[in-house]
């Protein structure tokens, strides 16, 4: 039985690998190693293609999603084509859904978390803060604040739930905070804040670090956003995989100092820190996995912090 079309197994992406490789950089064959490491079939696959003198990224995706793939090879080139920090796209095969990169040649910095000091991940987190402020100063624009579909979207959380949809864990302390949101969300409104195409899936497996610094991952999101989702889902990652007594607000100064933002005033960061981590909170699911409980207490410690953290 063959595999469905939104699902792509590895030997169907080797083969098609192969052939899109023959015939955009002809020569000897390369080996072709996984860099996803699940057998099952997957929406989409990533290999390190090598050959000697040559090491590239191929991604393919499942043949539902040529229409996803075609968006992710655009954006990605976009990015790259003014960002240091991003893989270079060195040809796109729309009919084989097949995206070539250049190789990030270094460990991601969740490989490398559990090996450093202390320190060492303050200082990681530092270049995280450095490369995401680099990454949204290509969109960024200032625009004063609008709390009205950010308090929108938690009221559909709770309709959500109410409506037997989706799982929210200790939903009475999560509507204790919208409410406390709402009351907040009267005293940022018009404060002066940004916007920016933010990532939208930034966490410590997407940040490369490199010999010449740190590269970011699969961009795909062109749609502008508050850039403190970024901020904050990149905290709730590396909070969750720290296996020290680190305090949150440590990791949270040292993002912050990196990505220097000299424009949200105290009260809006407050509520920006709050509300993405209630949408990490948010989607907990009913039987977490280890990784999935670390990042919702992590949220719900983000939650309860009565004060700006990213400063």
């Amino acid at each position: 039985m063959s595999a469905p079309s939104g699902v792509l197994d590895k030997a169907g992406a080797r083969r098609i690998a192969r052939e899109v490789l023959a015939r955009e950089r002809p020569g000897a064959p390369f080996g072709l190693g996984c860099l996803k490491n699940r057998e099952d079939p997957m929406a989409s696959q990533v290999f390190c293609a090598d050959r000697p003198g040559t090491r590239l990224t191929v991604k393919l995706w499942a043949p539902a999603l040529a229409d996803k793939a075609a968006a992710q090879a655009a954006r990605h080139r976009a990015v790259a084509a003014r960002l240091m920090g991003a893989q270079e796209v060195l040809f796109f095969d729309p009919e084989a859904r097949c995206l070539g990169l250049s190789y990030a040649d270094g460990p991601t910095l969740s490989e490398l978390w559990p090996v450093l000091a202390p320190a060492a991940r303050l200082d990681r987190l530092h270049e995280a803060g450095r490369w995401l402020a680099e990454f949204h100063h290509l969109s960024r624009r200032d625009q004063p604040f609008r709390p009205a579909g950010q308090i929108a979207w938690l009221n559909r959380l709770e309709a959500w739930f109410d409506a037997g949809e989706r799982h929210i864990p200790d939903i009475a302390a999560f509507r204790a905070e919208v409410r406390a949101m709402e009351a907040l969300a009267a005293e940022v409104r018009r404060r002066p804040a940004q916007r920016a195409i933010t990532h939208r899936d930034l966490h410590l497996d997407n940040l490369v670090l490199t010999p010449a610094g740190l590269c970011g991952l699969d961009f795909e999101n062109p749609k502008e956003d508050e850039p403190y989702r970024d901020l904050v889902w990149l905290l709730i990652h590396a909070v969750s995989l720290a296996d020290d007594a680190t305090p949150l607000s440590d990791f949270a100064a040292a993002l912050a100092r990196g990505y220097g933002d000299g424009v949200t005033e105290p009260p809006l960061r407050l509520f920006l820190q709050r509300l993405f981590a209630l949408g990490v909170w948010a989607a907990t699911p009913e039987a977490p996995s280890l990784r999935q409980s670390a990042r919702y207490a992590a949220a719900r410690e983000i939650v309860a912090a009565p004060e700006p953290l990213l400063v």
